[in-house]
């Protein structure tokens, strides 16, 4: 089986129906990040004993807390 083609910097990356669902509590999406970010985040994460989703929800989360308070 041959790898799947990665996507040209830049370049919109297409859904797919079976990669995401939803429910009232939560949201499944596949997310693409740059190597190098996705390899900080896990590490980062490990350190602190979360999972690289809950990580991304707690960044997420404070910086939209940000926003809100206009910084």
């Amino acid at each position: 089986m041959r790898p799947a083609a990665r996507p040209v910097k830049g370049e919109s990356v297409p859904d797919v129906a079976d990669e995401g669902w939803e429910s009232d509590d939560c949201v499944r999406r596949t997310v693409v990040l740059p190597a190098d970010l996705g390899e900080r985040l896990a590490a980062r994460a490990e350190q602190r004993g979360l999972s690289v989703s809950d990580l991304l929800a707690e960044y997420a989360q404070a910086g939209l807390l940000r926003d809100a308070a206009g910084g």
